[in-house]
Order: structure tokens, then C-alpha cells, then sequence
């Protein structure tokens, strides 16, 4: 009895490894689909879900401001997009949305419209906080700024805006470049994500969300075509880090300064160094200088080539710009510069960089005294400025 016991449990054991066995073969009997952890592209729910939460704190801003013409003063009106980002009523947005404005109302998903107050700006990262009482946003739920540093090409990107007054509009596309440097004379937006999420005038200052409806970027920008012919469906986004990083001092009612070079540049290439009859491949040319800036009060000129700065070895348009960056207003710098022949030190003190002025990246829609124009998005450039 023993025996036949023994053989009966030696025959399940051994249909229970043959089983097992071939489960996990190709085509087995109980074999499962493992569930993706990542939403498919493109996932009705998913981006349905996310609306339904991140569009109540998604407002509208709008802006007044003074301007002087030619015929005397007279009264304009902008657009432009934030977000809430916590119960005590602060909201984040674009500083070229708010820059100059002489009052600022928020109109909430519900319809309701609150007075606003600029808090802090930060110009070189064209950020802004405007802050409504917190009696007003007590029953939204803040939307979350999330780590950008994880941020991947190809991952869904979900902007929610009011572009061209259409109010809680959302696009969706991916994620698709990072890193990207925006430039202007005056002003550098570097390290900016790029989406094709659709983004128009009025977008400025909205959420770029991931997958979680966590904020991932402030949309801030747009590649134009040539003679500023409308968007080519490329957008840009400053990330929620960068706004992450100076939140504090935005808070603390603080207009961020930055140091400031006063030059557009470019890396050197071979051609240059040929046309410019230079005997370096290296370094980094002065495209042009702004007139009575840090650069030209010191005699920095047109076509120099910076190759070093406190003895520090520059190659890179990035490298210039990230070292100037590490620095503080009032810091005095040594360049060391090749001009022609020559080569020669020049000590200059950075200024603090001047407001953005990147604002023509879209057309301005002709517009009369008090008509409600859209704010334009800064547009991309060609060199690089410090």
C-alpha cells in the first residue's frame, strides 16, 4: 500500500513540473501576459484622467498694462496661462506673461476672476509667482512639480493652456528633445524641454505634465518659421527643476538677479578661424556685444575669441555660459581673448542680466488700445547670449 501511495505522488509530482515547465516555454497552458507599467501611447484614459484632476488648477491670467505711444499713453490687455501649486493660493507662470503689467487678474476654471499680485520674477529662467487669496483655491488641488532630471525623449507629454483665450485647452504629444538653449541678445533659456504638444499664444505659463499629471514643465516657448510664419510643432518648456530651484526666493517676494556677460557667441569653428585668419581651432566668438554692457564697457569686441576665463580652458558656447552662470552679479571675470594676432586679458564686472526681451517669437496680432493681444512666446534664436 505503501508503494502505491508513493507512486501516485510521484506521478503528480511529475504532472505538476511538466506542467510548470512548459508554462513558462513558448505557448504554455497557463501562461500570462505580464501588465505594461507605462500607459500605451496614446491612452484615451489616461490623458482623460489627468485632464479631469490638473484642469481645475490650471488658470487663466490676465494682464493690463500702461504703454506710451506715439500718440500718448494708452491701455493694453495679455493673456497668458499658470497653474496652482499650492492651497495657500501661489501660482507659477511665465515672467514675460506678467513682466509690466500694472494689474493682474486670474480667472479660475469655476468662471470666478480674483485680483492677483506679482510676487517674485526671475527673468533669465522667464519665470514669475503671482499669489490670489488662498479663500479662492481652497477646494483645487494643487498640481505637483515633478523631477525633470528623469525626463525621457518619447515619453507623453499632456499641455493644458488657454491658447487664444480657449480656455483649460489641452494638447498632447511626447517629449521630444532635451536640453535645447533658446537665445536672444539680451537673454539665454537653457536646458529647456522640447514637445510637439501643440502650444499657441496664450499657452505661456501652463503645465507640461508626464504620465503621473505631474509637472514636468512650464511652457514657455515656440520654434516659428522663417519671417515668424506661425509654430512648426515644436514647443518649449522650462523645467519644473529650474522652478523647483528658485521657488524659495519667488516666494519671498525676490526678483532673482543673474550675472550677465552682454555678448551673443558662438563655438569656433574652422571656417571662422580660416576667415578670421586665427591660428586656434578652439574657443568661442563674440558674435556681438551690447551696447554699454559688461562686455563693451570693457572693451570686448566683435569677432574676439574667448578662450579662457580665469584661466579656465572654454570651448563651448555651454561652457561660457555655464561658467558665467556659476558666478554672482558684481563678480569681476578675466577673459583671456585672441584678437587676430593677438592674444590679450581683459578683466570685465558682470552686470545683472536685464529683463527678458525674447518676446517676438509669434506675431503680434495687430491689436487696438484696450483689444486683449496674446502674449507672444519667446522664439528661438541663432547664437548663444550671456
Amino acid at each position: 500500500m505503501k508503494n502505491i501511495k508513493s507512486t501516485i505522488l510521484a506521478i503528480v509530482m511529475v504532472v505538476v513540473v511538466a506542467a510548470a515547465a512548459y508554462s513558462v516555454g513558448a505557448g504554455g497552458f497557463w501562461k500570462t501576459e505580464k501588465a505594461s507599467a507605462e500607459p500605451v501611447l496614446y491612452s484615451q484614459d489616461t490623458v482623460t484622467s489627468i485632464y479631469e484632476k490638473a484642469a481645475p488648477a490650471v488658470v487663466e491670467i490676465n494682464i493690463t498694462q500702461q504703454t506710451q505711444g506715439y500718440f500718448g499713453s494708452s491701455v493694453m490687455q495679455g493673456q497668458g496661462s499658470g497653474f496652482l501649486i499650492d492651497k495657500a493660493g501661489y501660482i507659477l507662470t511665465n515672467n514675460h506673461v506678467v513682466d509690466g503689467a500694472s494689474s493682474v487678474q486670474v480667472k479660475l476654471s469655476n468662471g470666478s476672476s480674483v485680483k492677483a499680485q506679482v510676487l517674485g520674477k526671475d527673468a533669465v529662467h522667464d519665470l514669475a509667482l503671482v499669489k490670489v487669496d488662498d479663500s479662492s483655491t481652497a477646494n483645487i488641488t494643487p498640481l505637483t512639480l515633478g523631477n525633470s532630471d528623469k525626463v525621457k525623449i518619447g515619453q507623453m507629454a499632456i499641455a493644458i493652456g488657454n491658447p487664444f483665450g480657449l480656455d483649460n485647452t489641452v494638447t498632447v504629444g511626447v517629449v521630444s528633445g532635451l536640453n535645447r538653449t533658446l537665445n536672444d541678445v539680451s537673454t539665454s533659456l537653457t536646458g529647456m524641454l522640447q514637445t510637439d504638444a501643440a502650444l499657441n499664444p496664450g499657452n505661456s505659463g501652463g503645465p507640461l505634465l508626464d504620465v503621473n499629471g505631474d509637472v514636468i514643465g512650464i511652457n514657455t516657448a515656440i520654434e516659428t518659421g522663417t519671417m515668424g510664419s506661425g509654430a512648426r510643432g515644436i514647443g518649449f518648456a522650462v523645467p519644473a527643476n529650474v522652478a523647483s530651484g528658485v521657488l524659495s526666493d519667488l516666494k519671498a517676494s525676490k526678483t532673482v538677479a543673474r550675472p550677465w556677460l552682454g555678448v551673443s557667441i558662438r563655438a569656433l569653428d574652422a571656417t571662422q578661424a580660416s576667415s578670421l585668419k586665427l591660428s586656434i581651432t578652439e574657443g568661442v566668438v563674440v558674435v556681438s556685444v551690447v551696447a554699454d554692457g559688461p562686455a563693451a564697457k570693457a572693451g570686448v569686441i566683435a569677432n574676439d575669441v574667448v578662450t579662457a576665463i580665469n584661466g579656465t580652458r572654454i570651448s563651448t558656447s555651454e561652457e561660457l555660459q555655464a561658467y558665467i552662470n556659476s558666478k554672482t552679479v558684481g563678480a569681476v571675470i578675466t577673459l583671456t581673448v585672441v584678437r587676430g594676432s593677438d592674444t590679450r586679458t581683459i578683466e570685465v564686472t558682470l552686470g545683472e542680466r536685464p529683463a527678458s526681451t525674447v518676446t517676438g517669437g509669434i506675431p503680434q496680432l495687430p491689436v487696438q488700445p484696450d483689444q486683449v493681444p496674446f502674449p507672444n512666446f519667446p522664439k528661438r534664436g541663432g547664437g548663444r547670449a550671456n
